[in-house]
C-alpha cells in the first residue's frame, strides 16, 4: 500500500491479485448501496464518512485506488476499505479447489476470481442483514435509509442509540425491531464483537442466541462482516433455487466446497444472475 497526501483528501492505492471481477463487485455494491449514504457512479464506489465528507474507491487495472478524506485516513479506515473490496484475497487456491466441482466449474471459468464483498462496519452490516430478512434487497435498502434518517443524525445510528430504541416503527415486524435493539444492546455493552476479529463459530453462536436472528442471518453476517471464507447460508432462497433442493441437501452438496463455501456462494449468486439475464 502506498499513500500520498495532496492536502486533502489522501490518495491511496493497493495492488490486487488478478483476476479481479471489477464489474461484478461494483454491481454487487451498487445494488446494496443506501441512497444518500452510498452509491456507485461510473465504477466508483462512494460512501459518506462525515457530514460533508465522502470516500471514493475504484479498481484501476491491478490496483485498488481510493481518495480518503484526510481526517478519516487512518489504518482502521483503510482496512475497512480493503474488506469492502476483498482486496487481500488470493483467488488462486479458490479457483483450483472450486474448479473440481462439475456444478461450479463452468462459472469459475466464466468469471474467475469472484470476491466476497465485505462491509464498512460489522454492526451496520448486521443491522442491515436483519432488516433484509424475508424481504428484497430493494426493500432492505429502503428500510436502512429510513433507519438512518430517523436515528442516524447524519450517519448510521450507533449501537448506543439503537439499544434505546425499537426501530420496528420504520416498517417491519416488532420481533425484528426487537432483534436489532438486542443486538445493539450487546454490542454497546461490549458483549458482542461483530467483526473479522471474532472467532467465526463464536460469532454465529452469539448471534443465534438473540431472538429473531436465525441461521441465515448469522451466516450472512459471518460472510460479509466476520470474513469467514467458509460461511454458507444454506437456506438462502437463491441457493435453494439454483441447486433445486432443500437447505439440508444444500449443506451436503456444498460439503466438498469447504473451506471456500463463501466463494462458492458467490458463484451460485453469479449463476442465478446469468439465468435471469437469459430468461
Amino acid at each position: 500500500m502506498t499513500a500520498r497526501v495532496r492536502g486533502a483528501p489522501t490518495a491511496v492505492e493497493w495492488p490486487l491479485r488478478r483476476p479481479y471481477p471489477t464489474g461484478w463487485v461494483t454491481a454487487f455494491l451498487a445494488r446494496r448501496a443506501i441512497p444518500g449514504f452510498e452509491y456507485v457512479d461510473g465504477g466508483v464506489f462512494k460512501r459518506r464518512v462525515g457530514a460533508n465528507a465522502w470516500l471514493e474507491a475504484w479498481i484501476d487495472g491491478a490496483m485498488l485506488r481510493a481518495n480518503v478524506p484526510a481526517a478519516r485516513a487512518s489504518a482502521d479506515s483503510l482496512a475497512r476499505l480493503r474488506r469492502i473490496f476483498d482486496a487481500d484475497h488470493d483467488p488462486t487456491p479458490v479457483r483450483a479447489h472450486l474448479s473440481k466441482s462439475k456444478r461450479l466449474a463452468p462459472f469459475v471459468a466464466a468469471m474467475p476470481g469472484l470476491r466476497v464483498p465485505g462491509a464498512w462496519d460489522g454492526f451496520e452490516l448486521a443491522v442491515r442483514a436483519i432488516l433484509g430478512q424475508q424481504v428484497s434487497v430493494e426493500r432492505m435498502t429502503r428500510l436502512t435509509q429510513i433507519l438512518i434518517e430517523r436515528y442516524g443524525d447524519g450517519g448510521f445510528p450507533s449501537a448506543a442509540v439503537l439499544s434505546r430504541e425499537n426501530p420496528a416503527g420504520i416498517g417491519m415486524p416488532g420481533a425484528r425491531g426487537a432483534a436489532i435493539q438486542e443486538l445493539a444492546r450487546r454490542v454497546a455493552a461490549g458483549d458482542l464483537d461483530v467483526s473479522a476479529q471474532m472467532d467465526h463459530a463464536a460469532l454465529r453462536r452469539e448471534l443465534c442466541a438473540i431472538p429473531g436472528i436465525g441461521p441465515w442471518t448469522a451466516e450472512y453476517i459471518a460472510l460479509r462482516a466476520g470474513r469467514d471464507p467458509d460461511a454458507f447460508p444454506d437456506s438462502d432462497w437463491v441457493v435453494l433455487k439454483v441447486l433445486g433442493t432443500t437447505a439440508a441437501r444444500a449443506r451436503k452438496i456444498a460439503e466438498p466446497w469447504r473451506p471456500w463455501r463463501a466463494y462458492a456462494l458467490m458463484y451460485l449468486w453469479y449463476s442465478a444472475g446469468l439465468a435471469k439475464q437469459r430468461g
